[in-house]
């Protein structure tokens, strides 16, 4: 979705931001890796409040680490404080953190502030109105390619519930051949699925063993081993085209299912988002997860590895990762 985005000033980089998370965010530090002039991951901590500076520097530094090609990092605090006289809420956190990203050879370009009347450029007196985030060009064009923040990622009264629930088939080693086979052609084939053959899809995702290999068949490039696939360590660069195509299946999907069997589909929205880098919107999706499927072991593990700010090994290399916009 983001090739043809070009950031040419810091209101598209804060226009960016909630693009990324899924909303602007709120009391909260974001941390914007970059290399090459290419955007990486976006990440995002709870403001430090009464914590330890070298702390939640080095903290918040091992987090984006992980990120093992950044080179430089963008800063930005969202926050309702503005500190004593006007100034800049949690300074001696952001030198220190300014500190910790410059020895991890991760340089801050640019430091920025965004409270709920204005932006400035951190350690200005600037003040800029918050319509020149809004009324940016980065804005604007990931609008118009479907992307929108403010929207609810998942409503499921929207959806509703008189639909009868799919009797989940019995396993087999032809049931799996056919589930798998059915998925792929799903995948290649343009449009929206019948209800009947879209009944029958959503029926394979309630089996957990089957919708392990279905969720795996929606990478092509991976090495067979079903671990490192969900891990995403793949043996190339996906085609995120069809990573996409997956997603939105699993949503149209949903649509054909009462709540209580559309967990698999969220989770698997929840990790393809995960696998783009995009930890917020992927938490989102596996806490729905979760809702609609109380203790639903798979979305369980992997908010466990995004709580810990476990980045995807396809995320983290230029070469495989779902394309960012330049920075």
């Amino acid at each position: 979705m983001t090739d043809k985005l070009t950031l040419t000033g810091p209101a598209d980089l804060l226009a960016y931001i909630p693009h990324m998370l899924g909303g602007t965010p709120t009391e909260s530090v974001v941390v914007q890796t970059a290399t090459s002039g290419n955007l990486g991951a976006t990440l995002r901590v709870d403001a430090p409040m009464g914590a330890d500076p070298t702390g939640f520097a080095q903290t918040v530094t091992s987090f984006a680490t992980q990120d093992e090609t950044a080179t430089a990092t963008y800063v930005i605090v969202y926050t309702g404080e503005t500190g004593q006289d006007d100034g800049f809420p949690y300074a001696a956190h952001i030198a220190a953190l300014g500190n910790e990203l410059g020895t991890a050879r991760m340089p801050v370009r640019g430091a920025y502030f965004v409270t709920g009347t204005h932006w400035a450029a951190y350690g200005s007196t600037e003040r800029n109105p918050l319509s020149q985030i809004t009324d940016s060009n980065a804005n604007a064009t990931l609008t118009y390619l479907g992307s929108n923040p403010a929207a609810n990622v998942y409503t499921p009264a929207l959806l509703g519930n008189r639909i009868e629930p799919v009797q989940v088939p019995a396993r087999t080693e032809e049931s799996l051949d056919t589930a798998r086979q059915a998925w792929t052609t799903m995948l290649d084939t343009p449009g929206t699925p019948d209800t009947e053959t879209g009944r029958a899809m959503a029926a394979w995702f309630q089996d957990p063993y089957i919708r392990d290999f279905l969720i795996a068949d929606t990478i092509t490039t991976n090495n067979g081993r079903m671990i490192d696939i969900m891990l995403g360590k793949f043996d190339g660069r996906p085609d995120w085209a069809r990573v996409d195509r997956a997603e939105a299946l699993a949503f149209e999907l949903m649509k054909l299912v009462p709540e209580g069997q559309r967990a698999p589909m969220l989770t698997l929205m929840g990790w393809t988002q995960w696998l783009k880098g995009s930890g917020t919107h992927a938490d989102r999706y596996l806490k729905l997860a979760t809702d609609d499927a109380p203790g639903y072991r798979l979305a369980v593990l992997l908010r466990e590895l995004i709580t810990n700010v476990y980045i995807a090994d396809v995320a983290k290399d230029p070469d495989t990762a779902y394309k960012r916009p330049r920075a």
